[in-house]
């Protein structure tokens, strides 16, 4: 296909950066020189192999079996987590582990240039791809040592780690570079010392600076033995996999004089590595492919970019169409391939590919890359409250803090498991449409007749399809959604009985792993006491304690009573556990408040002057759930305004109380004019007609009326009755006559706290 134009480089580039990156760019000080020719001596090997310490290991695997995870990493699912920390993604592991994923991918680890904005993610976050020196370690990420806790925990948990690595250039201050690698040989001196002029020149991609940015000369033998070096010291910290940043802009072995760059570097001891191949007509993809996978144990490759922006633009016009999606755009075998619905560089980069679509549209892409068969698919993960309606870097979070919630999103989880499940079974694929090009069938079967080795996710974009009379290649049975708990029924090649909610990802096959779980989950209830449901899914030995000092053991679909030895404001904790299958012990916990029947979770706002009325609709943000709680359908309910007196609303406000059914940790509300067709609301949608952004109440909270950046924040409506007030003070007169000075006075209250004026 013909290469983009040569102006947005920053889109072309490997690690596609800001163009702020050249701010502050220095001159170099030092005269360059000749270029050295590289050796094709080979590399002794490291001393650790990633895949025998892992899948080789008796430990190793009967954690990932535990968690049913994919026995090989280009078959299972990675989290990317985005600028998190290893203390951060140590921290989550358990969680992360739950969630099906086989590995994480973290961000480069080698040392960096130091930003000078302390944590902020604007204009900022680019700086890990901008390394200074192959030491292990930085600012945003951590030490070395805490890379190896986190490889430990991860092994511990069957849980693989895949880091990012820089191999391509250096930062573009060169003050900043290590002395060690400041060597005018060291580094291309092609174009003049500048940036790629022609795009469709494969010497240019190759040899030339990329926004500045110091390229390495990697046809000199002392670099290449500098970065195999420092990757097999991070094998040896217990890494197992790698990405390569900008990978298309290194030259492949078959190419000018022969650079051995790549069969040095690659020969490090990691199972699996891949580069980041953005395509285009001189990306060579399958060549990258092969280079990557015959380095890598088991697996290994190249992005696959273009399927991912395939799957975006279906996801944008909710066109999920069979035989569009079902190839995979590449050159490349499937099996060698890293897809994604997006990127960090789809999402971060100042063209923002990605950032407008809605976390919705992520997780129904989820739905259909997390699926299939081939590729491993990668999860980016947002910072907190960014994208989507709300600003690119929203700063809810900082650099190194753990990102959205939407990576342990119900059906994302599903979908992992249902994925684990299929390829650790070797099942076929298929897809196909259900009803309408909105709504998407990947069908993984295996024809033995044994429906428990078969399933089929649907992602509907539209409304609900009912599938009576749909083919399929299942076998007869009856599949469990493992997100609602509905069924479909599978009999002579057809789906005889069930429906795909609208909106929703559905994940029909049996699972077989083991688990204990509460219904309903984390909550509240304002009665004296409230009743938990306890779930027990293959295993055996299940047992409950509770805060209240209640204990037992119990079997699916038991019941318990909490609340009554509990006060007001206080919370209970209810854990379970049992033994699966491998007689490996599986557990979670679960949190209950017991809230004040009097109080109430209450929303305030101004009005915004070019609205017309004040309406709030209010859901619940359940992906489990067959049928939408809400306060009424959309627009909602009139919003009152608050009336004088009223001891947490201000003047000019409007207020709206969420009723009790729909009080709980995932209600959200979504502000509007009271129009049901042409809606003014806020959060705004990016896509028209879901209502996915709504803020999250979970007590008293008040949103300032400005739609383009306002703010939400929680409001004490806490009023402590006085029950006396006592002044120890002797310089003090009560005489009130006209002329007697005032005095300050300190006064005591019962209850401690409570507010006198």
């Amino acid at each position: 296909m013909k290469h983009r134009k040569p102006a947005p480089t920053w889109h072309r580039l490997g690690l596609k950066i800001s163009k702020k990156v050249v701010v502050g760019i220095t001159a170099a000080a030092t005269a360059f020189g000749g270029l050295a020719i590289a050796s094709t001596a080979a590399q002794a090997s490291t001393d650790r192999d990633s895949y025998a310490d892992t899948v080789e290991n008796t430990t190793f695997e009967q954690a990932r079996k535990h968690y049913g995870l994919a026995q090989q990493m280009s078959e299972g699912a990675t989290l990317h987590a985005w600028e998190w920390s290893f203390k951060t993604i140590e921290e989550n592991i358990p969680a992360i582990a739950e969630a099906g994923y086989t590995s994480v991918q973290t961000e480069p680890i080698s040392a960096i240039h130091n930003g000078g904005k302390g944590m902020i993610f604007t204009e900022n976050w680019y700086y890990v791809y901008q390394p200074t020196d192959t030491t292990i370690g930085n600012w945003v990420m951590g030490t070395e040592d805490d890379l190896k806790s986190l490889c430990n925990t991860a092994h511990k948990y069957g849980v693989r780690i895949i880091v990012d690595v820089v191999a391509n250039h250096m930062t573009a201050t060169w003050g900043a570079i290590a002395d060690r690698w400041k060597k005018s040989e060291y580094y291309h001196h092609d174009c003049n010392d500048g940036d790629v002029q022609d795009w469709n020149n494969r010497y240019q991609v190759t040899h030339c600076k990329l926004l500045g940015l110091y390229d390495i000369n990697t046809e000199n033998t002392e670099t290449a033995n500098m970065m195999h070096d420092f990757l097999v010291q991070a094998v040896n910290d217990g890494v197992d996999g790698f990405r390569f940043d900008a990978a298309k802009h290194i030259e492949l072995p078959d190419e000018y004089n022969g650079s051995q760059y790549w069969n040095i570097i690659l020969n490090n001891g990691a199972q699996f590595q891949y580069g980041e191949v953005l395509q285009d007509s001189i990306s060579r993809d399958s060549d990258y492919a092969k280079l990557f996978s015959s380095h890598s144990k088991n697996g290994g490759g190249v992005t696959a970019s273009s399927y991912g922006s395939k799957l975006r633009g279906a996801l944008n016009s909710k066109n999920l169409n069979a035989g569009t999606l079902s190839d995979w755009s590449n050159s490349a075998s499937p099996s060698n391939l890293v897809s994604w619905v997006e990127s960090h560089d789809n999402y971060s980069n100042s063209d923002r590919e990605s950032t407008g679509m809605s976390e919705w549209q992520m997780t129904m892409g989820w739905g259909v890359i997390g699926s299939r068969s081939q590729t491993m698919p990668l999860y980016f993960d947002r910072p907190v409250g960014s994208g989507g309606s709300q600003p690119q870097f929203a700063e809810k979070s900082k650099l190194g803090d753990a990102g959205a919630d939407s990576w342990k999103d119900a059906q994302v989880v599903a979908v992992n498991h249902f994925r684990n499940t299929m390829n650790n079974n070797k099942a076929s694929e298929y897809l196909r449409n259900c009803g309408a090009n909105s709504c998407l069938m990947v069908e993984r079967y295996i024809k033995d007749g044994n429906f428990k080795n078969d399933g089929v996710t649907i992602t509907n974009m539209g409304d609900t399809q009912e599938l009576s009379g749909t083919a399929t290649n299942l076998d007869d049975g009856t599949y469990k959604d493992q997100v609602s708990g509905g069924t479909i029924t599978v009999s002579g090649g057809k789906i005889t009985s069930g429906s795909a909610p609208g909106g929703k990802i559905s994940v029909f096959f049996t699972d077989n792993s083991g688990s204990v779980s509460a219904t309903p989950g984390d909550s509240s209830f304002k009665t004296d006491t409230t009743t938990v449901t306890l779930n027990a899914n293959n295993v055996t030995d299940a047992t409950y304690t509770t805060s209240e000092g209640k204990s037992g053991s119990y079997q699916d679909g038991d019941t318990i009573t909490i609340g009554a030895s509990t006060a007001i404001g206080d919370t209970i904790t209810v854990k379970l556990q049992g033994k699966d299958a491998d007689g490996q012990t599986v557990s979670a916990t679960y949190k209950y408040t017991k809230k004040d029947p009097a109080a109430t979770s209450t929303a305030y706002a101004k009005k915004p002057s070019a609205w017309s009325n004040l309406y709030a609709y209010v859901y619940v943000d359940d992906s489990s759930a067959t049928t939408l709680k809400e306060n009424a359908k959309w627009p909602g309910e009139p919003m009152t305004q608050v009336a004088s007196g009223d001891t947490c609303g201000k003047d000019g406000e409007y207020k709206y109380e969420i009723p009790d059914d729909l009080e709980g940790s995932n209600t959200r509300i979504i502000f509007n004019d009271g129009n049901a067709t042409n809606t003014k609301k806020y959060p705004a949608d990016t896509t028209e007609g879901e209502d996915a952004a709504g803020l999250k109440i979970d007590g008293n909270y008040a949103w300032d009326g400005n739609t383009s950046s306002g703010t939400w924040e929680a409001r004490n409506c806490v009023v402590i009755p006085t029950k006396s007030v006592k002044i120890d003070q002797s310089d003090y007169s009560v005489d009130l006559s006209e002329g007697v000075a005032t005095k300050q006075l300190t006064a005591t209250t019962d209850p401690k706290g409570a507010s006198v004026s």
